[in-house]
Formats: C-alpha cells, structure tokens, sequence
C-alpha cells in the first residue's frame, strides 16, 4: 500500500487529500453554485530540462466545491476535470491539478490576474477594428480548438475572457468550462439550460436543442460588442429577447457608432447571429472570412470613445452587485463550513412581424417546459481577474 494511501485508510480521507499539504491558501478570489475560488501557492516538485527534480513554486487559483452541494451530481465535477485535463491551448485556462477531501473537490488552474477583455480595452490609449480583428483571431483559436475536440463551451462571454498577467503582451485565455460539454459526435444536440442572458443562442433559450452554433451566436454578440460597446439587442428578459430575434433585420448597426466599421465586419457579425443555428458559419468557415485574412479591417478610426461610453456605466453598476453577492456568498459559505480543513469555502445561487410574434410565443411555451431544469455548475476561475488586488495578501483568513 502506498504512503498516501495508508494516510488515506488512517484519517478517512481519499488517496489524493495528501496533495493539499502542498498549498499555502491565500484570499478568496469569488464565488459560485457550489463553492469558492481561493488563491493559493502551490509549492511541489517537477522535473527540469535537465531531468532533475527540482522545487517549484506556482501562484495558482483554486476551486473548492463542497460536495454535499452538488446533491448527486457529482459526476458532472469527474466530466469536468476529464474535459480540463485533456485541454492544452495558449488561449485556453489551462488545467494543473486536482485532488478530493472527504467533503470537498479542489479544482487547480493556470491564475490569470491580467483582467478581463474589456477593462483591458478600455485602459489602452486607442482601439481600432484592426485591433478587433486581432482580438476576435485569439478568441476564435480557443472556440475552433475545443469545437475540433467536439467540445461546447455554451457560456462565451467578455467577462470568461481574461488576460493572465498585466503584461501588455499577456495572452488571453478562454476560462469558464463548468458548463462545458463534449459531445458524443459532432452533431449531438445537448437540452439542459446553459450560457448567460444577452449571449446565450435563441435555442439554448428555447430548449430546443443545441450544439456548437451556440458558440458561435455568442462569439457574434462579442464581436458586435467589441466594436461599438453595446450589445446587439435591446430585450432586458427572456421573452422580448426571443421576440426581437425573431423579426426582420433583428441586427441593427446604427450610424452613428458603424459609420466607420467595414462592410466585411458588419456581414459576419450578421452570419454569427443568423437565428437558424443551422445557417451559421463554422470556425472553419470563420478563419476563411475576408474580415480575417483580408486588408479591409479600418485601423485609423479609434473606437474606444463609443466602447468606453457603452462599457464603463455597465461595469460600475455590475461591480456593486457583485460586491454584495460575494460578502452573502461566503457568509453563507461560512455557516456550511466542514471541520476537516481550514480553507473555507461557499455557496449561493448562481448564477417582429406577426409571424415573428407567432415564433416568440412559440419559443416561450418552450422555455416555459424547460424553465426548471436542473443549473449546471458554473466555473468561477475568472474571479482572479476581478479581484486581482487581493492576490497580494496570501494570509488564510
């Protein structure tokens, strides 16, 4: 019997829970369904170029997930890791470690403290739709990499796209994969409820099935963002969303933030959201587009005077909720918490012509059948970014 696990058949605890003496636990970063993210070194051993063990010490943001939270589903955590384990991608978060206590999962990924897109837009001196052009390239590589393993993101979103340092030349990482699926075959439609209000494909909402085009509906919303710093679509709930979508010309460039936007922009930000998944461009077909690989992209124009307009009054208002949302989460976290370990953690809720009409009506019976599906775990990686000033005290509170 190995070392860990005669530890393991001692104190109760699985083989792996020797791993956690290797983590100094710092400040919690955010928190989701099931648990919160911490910052935490991660002091081990790895072998060098020259094939010695050496000691190393990583900066790493941790997922703790309670498992009495997870009701069953703790299935969906093994899917998870499985998934995370086999990613490798500049453009992807990537995935370090895992082990489990007897109450918890810990789930350890690359931190990234950069900031999210579009705070990172907004402090550069100028932003043009040559820039955007780059940005969409970096965004695209993840989604055409996971789409070429059959894998769905399903919540593409501004705030899941983050920089890992404040370096300038920092990469940016897809993060987020609690909800991700791999699919059984390339066309298999998945029904359970996915992604995030204002970027989520109209059949996500309508539970009528969906798969890799719901990528590339939320790529478009991003993309048509990028570009003028407000979202496509004016609905504020479910059932006007569906409605607008439904009807003619549902995607409007208003003159005065496009007059300056390339023809070749505006036709695949138009293909991306065609409300027919079917009718929707590949990731394939998305690096063939002229926008891409063509010259016609406007690099003189600066966008960020729109983008800021648009962004800063959102992000304010967003912050302050999350703000509070955060102190309830670990509150409540605190009264669930476990006497085995010393880390913490928490828990919270997560997170038009008449027959357009007809259409709408249509798609919110639907959503109505499937309104109480179970919610999927939600990944809170991305709260590094958000909170990246606490990183700096590493003290276990």
């Amino acid at each position: 019997m190995s070392f860990s696990g005669l530890i393991g058949k001692v104190t109760g605890q699985p083989a792996s829970y020797y791993k956690k003496s290797e983590y100094s636990f710092g400040k919690t970063l955010g928190a989701g369904t099931f648990g919160v993210v911490k910052y935490a070194t991660w002091n081990h051993k790895k072998i060098d170029d020259n094939g010695k063990l050496v000691p190393i010490s990583e900066e790493v943001a941790v997922k703790i997930i309670l498992k009495k939270n997870l009701k069953g589903n703790e299935r969906m955590v093994y899917d998870e890791l499985e998934m995370l384990r086999q990613l490798n991608h500049p453009h992807v978060i990537a995935f370090k470690d895992w082990f489990e206590s007897k109450d918890k999962f810990y789930i350890v990924t690359q931190l990234a403290i950069g900031g999210e897109l579009f705070d990172r837009i907004c402090k550069q001196g100028k932003f043009t739709e040559r820039n955007a052009v780059d940005t969409f390239k970096d965004i695209l590589s993840a989604v055409d990499y996971l789409h070429h393993k059959n894998i769905v993101h399903r919540d593409l979103k501004p705030e899941n796209l983050l920089y890992v340092t404040p370096d300038p030349k920092s990469p940016l990482v897809l993060a987020d994969f609690g909800i991700a699926k791999a699919l059984e075959s390339p066309d298999q439609l998945l029904t359970s409820m996915a992604g995030s209000f204002g970027y989520a494909a109209p059949e996500v909402l309508m539970g009528t099935g969906h798969g890799k085009p719901c990528d590339i509906w939320s790529l478009g919303v991003i993309t048509y963002t990028l570009l003028s710093g407000y979202s496509p679509f004016r609905a504020e709930d479910i059932s006007d969303f569906l409605e607008e979508v439904c009807g003619n010309d549902a995607v409007v460039f208003h003159k005065r933030y496009w007059k300056d936007i390339s023809f070749d922009a505006k036709e695949i930000i138009i293909q991306m959201l065609d409300v027919d998944p079917a009718k929707r461009p590949t990731t394939d077909q998305l690096k063939k587009h002229r926008w891409l690989v063509g010259e016609t992209a406007n690099n003189h124009t600066d966008l960020l005077p729109n983008i800021r307009e648009g962004f800063n009054a959102r992000q304010t208002f967003k912050r302050a909720i999350e703000v509070v949302r955060l102190a309830n989460r670990i509150k409540a976290l605190n009264m669930e918490n476990s006497d085995d370990e010393d880390d913490g953690e928490g828990a919270t809720d997560a997170s038009s012509s008449s027959s357009s009409k007809s259409k709408a009506d249509s798609m919110r019976s639907k959503w109505g059948l499937k309104g109480n599906a179970t919610k999927a775990f939600q990944e809170v990686v991305l709260a590094a970014a958000r909170n990246k000033d606490m990183v700096k005290d590493t003290n276990e509170e």
